[in-house]
């Protein structure tokens, strides 16, 4: 039994997991940081491995502290492609099962994101687009680009990656050119026809008109052809002047007067001003209503459908040609997504994915080392905490183990193990603070916890590298209860060092 899982379930997963920052019964994620000690290779890091020891238990004992995620940190988020001269973009078609493996929108250096609607059959694209039209913007090389949105220089920094860019949709107008685009967006337009063979023996004439006898006859210019019926069941568009925009099907034509009679009249009467141009009739057959077009000729042959009105609520549709001279020329139009091209670029782009961008200042309210480095980032999903057993929903928590000590003589080193005197417990040493100008007293946070035992008050701890040693007045554990939610995501890095005067951007890609 042949089965098929669409693209859209991607989208499905990915909406629940953005979504869940925004609902009444909200989900409550952190940006968890860990692992202060090296890996055995500090320049390549191990991959996670997807197990209960390695993804639970032993992230959890080596967890620094964590970091709620916002609504305003988080964003879909689809491939990055930077417009590069000479490339060919794939078109948008509506019957491509690769397209979103291809290469068929682009990010400019303007920051601004265009789909590629016609690649002039496969050229190299050479000339960028730019502009905010809400119509299709054609550019000097062929191409036809529609114009998306634009990433603002905020949204630039906070998350776009080297492999990926932000994509939204908006629900209220910011003002930006994205809510002009979506405004006009129209569900099942034609914007796009493309001509896939272009035929021969096609008739075309374009000029001014010699005389217009009223709004259903007219004579053509001297350049017109001279045989009787040449251009029945032809169409005649008004390019510009008077009455610029209407088209008719041409019904009679007598070649010794180049005199045309059309199939109704124009609404505005054309006059010697008006330009028009004769063309083969496109006939378009769908489920839609209001499409309109005409056929560009040059030397017998069709090289373009211009679409005068593209329409509405297409979702087939079928494109012929008519004309008493020419044959062979065919062409396909293409119909946009649900709701029209720019109306959801989440799902137009394939953006299935998410970023979430947590900064970390400094110690984030004495919650973080800022004196030590980490080599792991993650998430966490509804911790609960230690104090209350209720589900977190703080801003940031401290993960590390507190000891706060007197007789302090020496100095702790970063990453040290630390030995209880008196219990045997073992350790690693995150960092400490004095709380007295001589060094005698202070608070050591540690974490890794060795299973086999565990620190108790009064006894005396030992530094294992630096001999320093200190005598323990109390002890306060994680302020999030260890091994609550559920660990989403993790990713071992290289070390990254923190400072009090240091700010980090963590971003982590989720991909559905």
């Amino acid at each position: 039994m042949a089965g098929l899982v669409t693209h859209r379930f991607r989208f499905h997963n990915a909406e629940q997991f953005y979504e869940a920052f925004s609902e009444a019964a909200a989900t409550r994620l952190y940006i968890f940081i860990g692992r202060q000690v090296p890996w055995t290779d500090d320049t390549n890091p191990p991959t996670p491995v997807d197990t209960t020891r390695d993804t639970y238990y032993r992230v959890w004992r080596e967890m620094l502290g964590a970091k709620k995620v916002t609504t305003n940190d988080i964003t879909y988020a689809g491939k990055r492609r930077d417009w590069a001269t000479g490339t060919v973009y794939t078109k948008y078609t509506d019957n491509n099962p690769n397209l979103f493996s291809n290469t068929f929108f682009v990010l400019t250096n303007q920051y601004n994101v265009y789909k590629c609607m016609n690649n002039n059959r496969g050229v190299s694209s050479t000339v960028q687009p730019t502009g905010t039209s809400t119509s299709i913007i054609e550019t000097s090389d062929g191409y036809k680009w529609k114009y998306m949105y634009t990433i603002g220089a905020g949204e630039a920094l906070q998350f776009i990656t080297t492999e990926f860019i932000p994509a939204k949709t908006l629900s209220a107008n910011d003002g930006s050119g994205q809510w002009d685009v979506q405004q006009a967006a129209v569900n099942g337009a034609i914007e796009i026809v493309e001509v896939t063979a272009n035929g021969s023996g096609y008739l075309t004439s374009n000029g001014n008109f010699a005389s217009v006898a009223n709004s259903t006859v007219m004579v053509l210019g001297s350049a017109a052809n001279t045989s009787d019926a040449s251009y029945v069941n032809s169409t005649i568009y008004l390019r510009s002047g008077l009455g610029s925009g209407q088209i008719r099907r041409v019904t009679n034509y007598v070649g010794t007067t180049k005199t045309l009679t059309v199939n109704g009249a124009f609404t505005t009467t054309p006059n010697t001003s008006s330009e028009y141009y004769i063309g083969p009739n496109v006939l378009i057959y769908g489920d839609g209503l209001g499409a309109l077009a005409y056929a560009n000729v040059a030397s017998g042959q069709i090289t373009k459908v211009e679409m005068i009105s593209v329409g509405q609520n297409y979702s087939n549709a079928e494109i012929e040609f008519s004309a008493n001279a020419g044959s062979g020329a065919i062409a396909a139009a293409y119909l946009p997504p649900f709701g029209g091209h720019g109306s959801d670029p989440v799902r137009e782009l394939g953006a299935h994915n998410v970023i979430i961008n947590v900064r970390l200042d400094g110690t984030e309210a004495n919650t973080l080392p800022a004196n030590n480095d980490f080599r792991s980032i993650g998430v966490l999903k509804d911790p609960v905490l230690s104090s209350t057993g209720a589900v977190a929903n703080g801003v940031n928590y401290r993960q590390t183990t507190e000891l706060t000590l007197n007789v302090v003589s020496g100095s702790f080193s970063f990453d040290e193990s630390v030995v209880g005197g008196t219990s045997a417990a073992v350790a690693n040493a995150v960092n400490f603070s004095n709380t007295n100008s001589s060094g005698t007293t202070g608070v050591l946070r540690i974490n890794s916890i060795s299973p086999r035992a565990y620190f108790s008050v009064g006894e005396t701890v030992t530094g294992g590298t630096s001999g320093a040693t200190a005598n323990v007045m109390s002890i306060s554990g994680p302020e999030l209860r260890q091994f609550s939610g559920d660990i989403l995501f993790i990713e071992n890095k290289a070390p990254i060092a923190r400072t009090t005067s240091q700010a980090e951007d963590l971003k982590l890609v989720v991909k559905f």
